[in-house]
């Protein structure tokens, strides 16, 4: 006799809904209830605020950034400003139930299931929309099925370009070192150091600085997620979920591969020959898994200028920075203790205070020409002109070892440079001249930290 199978039905959906929406019935969502509100928050409030059911809003970012939570501070916002509870519905696509749902159904559902007339404003709050296959067309039959609807999205991967006409793509980046400081309740403000006097070269640390650098390289370890381990849960739930299989990766263990070699070595420079090379993957499939891998937000690639920061015709290197350096010790279990690996984690560090602002996301490249390599140079986006260069070291010789920053100092040369040539220390001040042209010597983690209070809103 054959067995008679049974699929979910809509009551079954609505029950699951119901325990996911405790404000239907009038419950304080606890999840959130005490959790401090990122300083990004603001931005994502606007977005909701101005929201006119033409685009979904799209919230992504790393694994562990807080995108959830963050979503859940926005419903409870609603709820505070009288949008009615039957009007604002969470849903979870990473939920085994709802894997196979019908998007573009749910408004008509929720509104026969919780009697909301046509004419009333619906919000439908998505997480883990990318767990759906073709999540970003599913997304806009979703928006064009009811137009009063109010669609917010979390994605763990970021929308491709098509996307653009009915997504609004909002990017939650990692703690910057200032937001890690606030997060633990010290004020970014009080503990940068006093800036010396530069005009001469002192050994000298100022007071304060051996604190901070602690603080930084436990930041550089383990502070730019949400709770303590979301490194490590960042990479497994990025590579070791369903998520890459729905999305055109087939060998799990290959992207694996590509990506610990990547960590391992953040900061380094590649080019697809040799990665291929290395891995033994074919170039197309090695590319795509590149792809991927910055589309899931776990690494992000630099591109190269030349020594007239002007970009190569034929671009066949590029650099590869962790989205936050901790994702290395996420993946190896331990902190970096040898000054080599600081110093290409601090720079990791460096590139991901830019992530808080779209500029900065954008105009941020490096410099390599022959044996000579600038890491970061920061390019006007209109004139593509660099406005400023870092080079950095966690040691202090360099200010009496000059060889070491040559390449910074003939690329002063060449470029008036108006916001300066920096060489980020362990420890050490100097302002002055080297070669002829003016450099400033300043500690990377008091650099950090004035590059988050910058782009962030703290």
């Amino acid at each position: 006799m054959a067995t008679i199978i049974e699929h979910p039905g809509e009551r079954d959906f609505l029950h699951r809904l119901m325990l996911d929406n405790p404000w239907w019935d009038g419950v304080t969502d606890d999840l959130v209830h005490d959790l401090p509100r990122r300083a990004f928050f603001k931005r994502f409030w606007a977005a909701l605020e101005k929201h006119d059911g033409q685009k979904a809003v799209v919230l992504t970012g790393p694994r562990g950034v807080g995108k959830t939570v963050m979503m859940r501070q926005a419903i409870a916002g609603l709820l505070n400003a009288d949008t009615p509870r039957r009007h604002v519905c969470y849903i979870s696509l990473e939920h085994p139930l709802f894997l196979e749902i019908d998007l573009p159904r749910l408004p008509k559902l929720l509104r026969s299931m919780r009697g909301i007339s046509a004419d009333h404003p619906l919000w439908i709050f998505v997480d883990e929309v990318s767990y759906q296959r073709d999540w970003e067309d599913r997304l806009a039959q979703l928006i064009v099925s009811d137009p009063m609807l109010r669609v917010v999205a979390v994605s763990a991967l970021a929308p491709g370009a098509d996307s653009v006409g009915h997504i609004q793509s909002l990017f939650l980046p990692p703690f910057s070192f200032a937001e890690y400081l606030e997060q633990k309740g010290v004020s970014a403000s009080d503990v940068l150091p006093e800036t010396p006097n530069v005009g001469r070269y002192t050994s000298d640390v100022p007071t304060g600085l051996v604190a901070l650098n602690e603080m930084f390289e436990t930041y550089i370890n383990e502070g730019g997620f949400h709770d303590r381990g979301g490194e490590a849960r960042a990479i497994h739930r990025s590579l070791h979920s369903d998520l890459p299989g729905l999305h055109g990766i087939s060998s799990p263990s290959d992207l694996h591969r590509l990506f610990a070699l990547l960590a391992y070595n953040t900061g380094s420079e590649f080019s697809i020959e040799t990665l291929a090379r290395e891995l033994d993957i074919a170039k197309n499939t090695l590319r795509r898994y590149l792809e991927y891998l910055e589309s899931a937000w776990l690494v992000r690639r630099l591109e190269r200028v030349d020594q007239d920061a002007k970009p190569f015709q034929r671009a066949v290197a590029f650099k590869v920075h962790l989205i936050h350096p901790g994702l290395r010790s996420g993946l190896i279990g331990g902190r970096a203790t040898d000054s080599a690996t600081i110093t290409r984690l601090a720079e990791t560090a460096i590139q991901t205070q830019f992530l808080t602002s779209s500029v900065g996301m954008e105009s941020l490249y490096y410099a390599r020409w022959g044996h000579y390599e600038v890491p970061f140079v920061f390019l006007d986006r209109r004139s593509g002109t660099p406005l400023f260069a870092y080079h950095c070291l966690w040691r202090d010789e360099a200010i009496r070892k000059p060889k070491e920053i040559r390449a910074l100092v003939n690329f002063r040369g060449s470029h008036a440079l108006p916001l300066g040539a920096f060489v980020l220390t362990k420890a050490q001040w100097h302002g002055g001249k080297i070669g002829g042209v003016p450099m400033r010597f300043e500690p990377a983690s008091v650099l950090a930290l004035r590059i988050g209070l910058e782009f962030s809103q703290l």
